[in-house]
């Protein structure tokens, strides 16, 4: 059953749209945006675009989404708005940005309640409760669930989004482990599907219904489900969902045995990925095709699979983190102009009580004595809010001027760390001309280990950035649990192993037995990660790094020290590094030092949600040790 899970999870995705490429219509409906004015009716086509392109290329959507908000905001086209507002929902919950997507949909619902709209309402609950599911908040999700069910069968509620919101049920509730309510909402979505005549709907419910009874060893029944479903894709022509039909049946061939018909209908499938150009598709046929090969015993086939899985979901992943920054820069430019537009408004506020203040100077001088204490009074007045609005300027500059530094500091400390594996890549180019004009094929070989070691420094540093990024935004989940220093420590270990071994250097790990954590499980390996990754940076071969744990009950902590035998640092360069201002680091015997500054930044940041400490002790010549102090776990 491990394999099986997805599929059944595939109804949420389908529920929201059923286009693996770019819609028909959309070039037709771009075409006609060129010549619409500005009215309801483009306000519903850009809408309607951004809901067609929304999980296919989520930052056009997005684009359109704003446009379309935008305008029904300036038209006062109160439903229009209701419609865009759930649309760019789902397109920032596609961008894994939930807590805006979350914004967005109350707002959509909120508009819904006023006008009185039972289906914006019940779609309004489905949306919300799928992107609580999504951040694991199930308590939350039902929650919303219950409210939906609650105006399903209301009048004016659309077939469709009936079918939406029992697809998720039943998804939810299968994630739940509650079958009986999964089993009963998924026959509602099917006997739906059927009724109102969608056929790909039908054809997905039937798929999640023959993996359920396959799961519960009903093999025959599960086989005549996943057929019915494989007959109408094949039907109605969409490879796309043919292709994860036929996914399905081949990974039931290959749980029962049935290897050759397995590689079969894997083969099938991955042509019919190809031909509908649905990446997601190809990508979990190239594994399952590497599984079959394995249980083929053709090891050298299964490799060759598995190289084809790995780069196109490198590419793939590399895709959706850059979406990803791409929506959280724009909503950073967002509140950037909105804050200008508030300092314009202040501005405008304060040339008004000027004027103020020259008429009443005009009426002192008309009035005499009584104007001018009038007057006097006024300009008391005046100068008490001027005083007040000067504050509140200056603090806001104040703000803007940190933010500022902050991105000119973030930006400096990527620019410095990209440089290292970008140079390293440049390194391996000449070296490859130069080892083929040599015709040394030892030193060809070498070439792989390197561009290994500069790539994996190029992913920690994205991953870095991405943890950074949205940390920064408030919204990274922190969720504590009891956590055993050993297994870290055994991760961790294993992780760096290879780049040890590659540079004669010693891991060792030190930690009493049962000793544990209360942190995030997430939080806590990246911290480890880069401190480690950082210590074997400025080891040099033949040293040792030593990572170590020990308990403070005094403090109710754990103390985690990462020593290396490498170079050390002078004082000053430690408080140049715990200030938050270090981007460089000095060059060392063992080659030029790659940057730490966004590692450790991040590091120190996840420590402080901790509630915990990071410090450095290092000696010139002996060696750097970085203590973090953490919750113990409770006992």
């Amino acid at each position: 059953m491990r394999r099986f899970l997805p599929c059944l999870l595939l109804l949420l995705v389908a529920s929201q749209s059923l286009w693996a490429q770019r819609p028909a219509g959309s070039t037709s409906r771009e075409q006609l945006l060129a010549r619409l004015p500005n009215s309801p009716r483009r306000v519903r086509v850009l809408d309607s675009l951004s809901y067609a392109l929304h999980d296919i290329v989520p930052d056009t959507a997005r684009s359109y989404g704003e446009q379309a908000v935008a305008l029904a905001r300036r038209l006062n086209d109160q439903r229009g708005l209701m419609h865009s507002l759930a649309t760019l929902g789902s397109c920032y919950a596609v961008l894994s940005d939930g807590a805006h997507a979350l914004e967005l949909y109350a707002e959509s619902q909120a508009l819904a309640r006023r006008l009185n709209d039972t289906d914006g309402l019940v779609r309004a609950y489905a949306n919300m409760a799928a992107v609580h599911h999504e951040r694991a908040d199930t308590a939350s999700a039902g929650r919303h669930y219950r409210q939906a069910l609650r105006l399903a069968g209301r009048p004016g509620v659309l077939p469709s989004t009936q079918l939406l919101l029992y697809g998720n049920l039943s998804s939810f509730y299968f994630f739940l482990d509650q079958f009986p309510k999964a089993l009963r909402y998924t026959d509602q979505a099917l006997a739906l599907a059927r009724r109102n005549g969608n056929r790909i709907h039908e054809s997905i419910y039937l798929a999640n219904l023959s993996t359920y009874h396959f799961g519960a060893k009903r093999y025959n029944q599960a086989e005549q489900l996943i057929r019915q479903a494989l007959t109408i894709t094949q039907e109605a022509r969409q490879p796309r969902f043919e292709a994860g039909n036929l996914e399905l049946w081949s990974l039931m061939q290959l749980e029962r045995g049935r290897v050759p018909q397995a590689a079969t209908l894997a083969r099938e499938a991955l042509r019919q990925a190809r031909l509908g150009k649905n990446k997601e598709r190809i990508l979990d046929a190239y594994s399952l095709l590497a599984e079959v090969a394995t249980h083929q015993n053709q090891y050298k086939e299964a490799y060759q699979w598995k190289e084809r899985y790995v780069a196109l979901n490198d590419s793939l992943n590399n895709g959706r983190r850059l979406s990803t920054l791409t929506a959280l820069q724009s909503r950073y430019d967002s509140e950037d102009r909105e804050q200008q537009i508030q300092l314009l408004t202040q501005q405008t506020e304060l040339q008004k009580m000027r004027n103020q203040v020259l008429w009443g100077a005009i009426a002192a001088l008309v009035l005499g004595l009584l104007g001018f204490g009038f007057l006097y009074w006024q300009l008391r007045r005046s100068r008490a809010a001027l005083a007040a609005n000067n504050v509140v300027l200056q603090e806001t500059t104040a703000e803007l001027r940190q933010m500022a530094a902050s991105k000119d500091r973030l930006y400096a400390i990527v620019a410095h760390d990209l440089r290292g594996p970008v140079t390293s890549f440049v390194g391996v180019t000449e070296l490859i001309g130069f080892y083929l004009k040599r015709k040394d094929e030892d030193g060809l070989q070498r070439l792989p280990a390197l561009v290994r070691q500069s790539a994996q420094s190029l992913n920690n540093l994205l991953d870095n950035l991405l943890n950074w990024a949205v940390s920064q935004t408030g919204e990274l989940a922190y969720r504590p649990e009891k956590l055993d220093v050993a297994d870290l420590f055994a991760e961790n270990q294993q992780l760096y192993q290879t780049t040890a071994e590659a540079k004669q250097i010693t891991l060792e790990a030190l930690h009493p037995p049962g000793l544990t954590l209360w942190a995030d499980q997430n939080m806590t390996r990246t911290i480890l990660r880069n401190l480690v990754g950082n210590a074997l940076k400025f080891t040099p071969s033949g040293g040792t790094v030593q990572f170590s744990a020990a308990a403070m009950p005094e403090s109710e902590s754990v103390l985690l020290t990462v020593t290396d035998s490498g170079r050390g640092m002078p004082a000053n360069l430690v408080a140049e590094v715990l200030s938050n201002s270090a981007v460089t680091t000095p060059s060392s015997p063992i080659g030029p030092r790659t940057g730490t500054g966004l590692g450790l930044l991040l590091c120190k940041a996840f420590v402080q949600r901790h509630g915990g400490t990071l410090d450095i002790r290092s000696v010139p010549g002996g060696g750097t040790s970085v203590l973090v102090e953490l919750p113990l776990g409770v006992q």
